[in-house]
């Protein structure tokens, strides 16, 4: 069994979409001190950690290795966003370095690129469908701006060990120069080997020539890899079913924006969430739902408190967490309605409804799109997406909803 850690819950979705994709009877898991019962080929534990301390973010990272060693995973992989988001104290070297002492693994071999999602890795440096790292949205990230591309640059700030790169020269010779280049810097000491990929042919290189590797970290990308040269059960998770959808969005992100708009411009009905001063969570979801209640009982609609850069500077101050309280609210109400298929977009906004709908253990099915999958909660019988807030065409919301008519 392939057990993964990943640092926030679409993050988790993404991975787990990747093994999934391959053929692997995946488990999403989002508690890291519940036992996981369920057979599988994979096991994906999502937690919350990518933003909160570092040292706590350890904390809950071996208690999710410890899990997942109880469930029997003997393959370990530690998944951070495509993007490196971090900041200088952590959380992906910290909890690298962790993982790698408990395993008692000296070296790891590391990478984000994914380049399904137009992450790729050259000369060290990450670049984001073309466009170096540093250059991209992501310079303005509220939480973890990215103001640098260069990978070592970025990591050796967060790590005690010594980080290298294995060039892209390297790479695409093969996997035999691959495997020689790993074995050399575990002999020198080095503690993290960071891997350029351009493509898919690249990441095939590294996770063969990793093969005996017990622990290796990275995006979606390198995951994929390694889950396709594992043996799958071919056991697949049911579909969801053909009803109505209820979309909950919280992303700012450009392109949940861009879904947004065309969920409303296809005639979709929508509520935004936008709170006067001393309104609680509870009383905003309650608006949101009376409105839900509303709605014709065999139509898809939205209810968001996503807003552009511009929206948000007449907000009022520390709103996001208000936010997330009243997406998982209404998600908790929804489930209580029985709408049993949800589309939830933003990691934040997807912890807060996993959290409130209680669902520890979900099976990993089909994909909405690229590394988004449907997961079906069996203990409460929800479908969700998860959608990180860049994922997906901007049709999603739409296609997804298309699902509606029983």
């Amino acid at each position: 069994m392939i057990g993964v850690i990943a640092d926030d819950v679409t993050g988790a979705t993404d991975v787990a979409a990747a093994l999934s994709r391959e053929g692997l009877r995946t488990l999403l898991a989002f508690d890291a001190e519940l036992p996981v019962t369920e057979e599988a080929d994979a096991v994906v534990m999502g937690l919350k950690t990518r933003s909160i301390p570092a040292a706590d973010a350890v904390v809950t990272s071996m208690a999710a290795l410890r899990t997942l060693r109880d469930a029997g995973a003997t393959r370990f992989y530690f998944k951070y966003c495509s993007t490196f988001d971090s900041t200088d104290e952590g959380n992906i070297g910290p909890v690298t370095e962790a993982l790698a002492q408990a395993l008692g693994v000296s070296t790891v071999v590391t990478t984000p690129a994914a380049p399904i999602h137009g992450r790729t890795v050259k000369d060290g440096h990450l670049y984001v469908s073309g466009v170096p790292l540093h250059q991209t949205h992501m310079a303005h990230h509220p939480i973890t701006p990215m103001r640098d591309s260069n990978l070592v640059s970025l990591l050796t700030p967060q790590v005690h060990g010594t980080v290298t790169t294995l060039p892209h020269s390297e790479v695409h010779t093969g996997v035999a120069v691959v495997r020689a280049a790993i074995a050399a810097a575990e002999s020198a000491g080095v503690v993290h080997v960071i891997a350029d990929a351009v493509d898919a042919a690249d990441l095939a290189i590294i996770a063969e020539a990793a093969d005996s590797a017990v622990l290796t970290a990275g995006s979606a990308g390198l995951i994929g890899a390694i889950g396709r040269r594992q043996r799958a059960s071919g056991r697949t998770a049911p579909a969801p079913p053909a009803a109505r959808t209820a979309i909950i969005a919280g992303s700012c992100s450009r392109r949940t924006l861009e879904q947004i708009a065309s969920f409303q411009a296809s005639g979709a009905p929508s509520h935004r969430v936008v709170p006067e001063p001393g309104q609680t969570a509870a009383e905003l979801a309650e608006a949101a739902l009376t409105w839900w209640d509303a709605q014709p009982d065999v139509t898809s609609a939205m209810i968001y408190s996503s807003s552009s850069p511009e929206e948000r500077n007449g907000e009022l101050p520390a709103v996001g967490e208000l936010y997330e309280q009243v997406a998982g609210l209404v998600a908790r109400g929804l489930a209580h309605r029985g709408v049993r298929r949800m589309l939830v977009a933003g990691g934040e906004t997807s912890g807060a409804v996993i959290r409130e709908l209680g669902t520890t253990v979900a099976v990993v099915g089909e994909e909405a799109a690229v590394g988004v999958p449907w997961i079906h909660d069996t203990a409460h019988g929800v479908h969700l997406v998860l959608k990180s807030g860049n994922f997906g065409d901007v049709d999603m919301f739409t296609s997804v909803a298309g699902g509606e008519q029983p």
